[in-house]
């Protein structure tokens, strides 16, 4: 390793925390430079692969936001923050959301790493948008706030990896994953998104270049 002068800098590669970092960085951006290649395929949970709104039961102290029958299967999203209150708002506003959920309670994490250790990632909520195409996009959403390493890797890990896996499969319909860093402009944030994908790539068509793959109807939000 070498800094502007030449000079070699082999030190930094024996700090534990670079030494993992280096190697996860590069894989991540092989991996997104050939997003639109069937390369990665998913490793499914052996017992229960799909997850449903359907079970969800659980008792809070926390603030709580009473969400509308018609868009959410759970009738409270249990809110980190006020951000992610207005981020429930704002989704039960938009006229392209077919059903929303706070991720609490619902047993859904993407695993990554952080300087060599594995750790899970539970996102913020899970949307369905009409975008379209034959059938809803499912639309993992992030609600961000400070810029932390760990919120990069986390969301680097389910843009470039668990996303373009998932959509490989062709099993569980299509995804796609967004950060919000203002919940009072999500709106035109996600819209912008989805109007670039769709340009790109025409409607019926995921944001990956992937063809569609056509599921069964399913009653709940998996």
């Amino acid at each position: 390793m070498r800094h502007a002068q030449g000079q070699h800098l082999p030190q930094l590669l024996l700090l534990h925390e670079h030494g993992h970092d280096a190697p996860d960085r590069i894989y991540k951006a092989i991996t997104a430079s050939h997003s639109a290649a069937p390369l990665l395929r998913p490793i499914l949970h052996r017992y229960e692969p799909l997850g449903s709104t359907r079970w969800v039961d659980f008792d809070t102290t926390r603030t709580t936001y009473m969400t509308r029958a018609d868009k959410c299967h759970v009738s409270h999203v249990v809110a980190d923050s006020g951000w992610e209150v207005k981020m429930a708002e704002t989704l039960e506003d938009m006229d392209e959301v077919v059903a929303y959920v706070k991720n609490h309670g619902l047993g859904f994490t993407i695993p990554y790493t952080l300087n060599g250790v594995e750790r899970s990632y539970m996102p913020d909520f899970i949307v369905r948008i009409a975008d379209g195409a034959d059938e809803p996009l499912n639309l993992i959403i992030e609600v961000s706030g400070q810029a932390k390493k760990d919120k990069k890797a986390k969301v680097t890990t389910a843009r470039t990896l668990w996303v373009p896996a998932v959509n490989n499969h062709g099993g569980f319909g299509r995804w796609d994953f967004i950060e919000i860093t203002d919940p009072w402009d999500a709106a035109s944030t996600a819209r912008a998104q989805l109007a670039e994908a769709a340009g790109e790539h025409g409607p019926g068509r995921d944001t990956r270049g992937q063809p569609n793959v056509k599921t069964p109807d399913k009653e709940d939000s998996d």
